[in-house]
């Protein structure tokens, strides 16, 4: 039996786009065009990433610049109590100029917009069976990312993901990038659905403190490099393994509101 709920839009990089290994490569290639060398596991530079600070690609490349110009060891970062703000720390002693962040920047887009690459990026398969899931069970599906819209599409339509979702927003759609509920907002009166009613699924500490903000039902998935606890701590009403298991949960019965 379909559940009540206006709409489930979900984020994309790490949700429904397994993404980490591809960003970190990117992440490599920005940095070596400023004649830096990235030392760290793909794992790690998607935690990074997951920090709500940390979700923009220019605060990402920022960051990881000045890491590798401070010879900073991203493992024992993470390991501290407050890595943001040691982190913080470290971008003002070194922060790049405008023309290498310009420069960082071209390279990260050229890497991941590059053909070759688009394809060899994964779908994640629960992701993916989710979203169809919910699709064939009668709810209005929609994917909302800080990513290009552009190369979404193009990777969607790659991996025959793109029929699965009624609306797809990126950065060009919305100009401000999550934890900013902005599009959140947007895409549901694009949807004609309240914001109450409907469902944001994220792997992010930004797409929870964005779901709550809009108004939204923040549900999180441990797909990413955020930990379930986190996820809930910042007010994610359910968390799950995967959108599968979501999708699974409410055809079974599940119903969900907000805590």
């Amino acid at each position: 039996m379909k559940s009540n709920i206006g709409a489930v839009i979900v984020d994309v990089e790490g949700v429904i786009r397994d993404s980490a290994t591809v960003f970190h490569h990117a992440y490599e290639q920005a940095l070596s065009s400023a004649n830096l060398r990235l030392i760290s596991l793909p794992t790690e530079t998607w935690k990074l990433r997951g920090y709500k600070e940390l979700n923009s690609q220019k605060k990402m490349l920022e960051t990881l610049y000045a890491i590798a110009k401070t010879n900073e060891d991203l493992t024992k970062i993470l390991w501290k109590k407050k890595p943001i703000e040691y982190v913080n720390e470290i971008v003002k002693k070194a922060q790049p100029s405008k023309e290498v962040l310009a420069k960082m920047e071209e390279t990260y887009v050229n890497y991941l917009t590059t053909p070759v690459v688009m394809r060899r990026i994964p779908p994640v398969r629960a992701g993916k069976m989710g979203v169809k899931i919910l699709k064939d069970d009668g709810y209005i599906v929609a994917a909302l990312t800080n990513s290009s819209r552009e190369v979404s599409e193009k990777w969607m339509e790659l991996k025959k993901v793109g029929a699965h979702f009624d609306k797809l927003m990126g950065i060009e759609d919305v100009g401000v990038p999550k934890p900013s509920p902005d599009g959140l907002i947007k895409m549901c009166k694009h949807l004609k659905v309240k914001t109450k009613d409907t469902v944001y699924i994220g792997d992010t500490e930004a797409d929870i403190i964005a779901a709550k903000s809009a108004g939204c039902i923040p549900v999180g998935v441990v797909s990413g490099g955020t930990e379930r606890r986190t996820l809930r701590d910042l007010g994610a009403t359910y968390t799950f393994k995967s959108v599968t298991e979501f999708a699974l949960w409410l055809r079974n019965g599940g119903k969900l509101g907000k805590e």
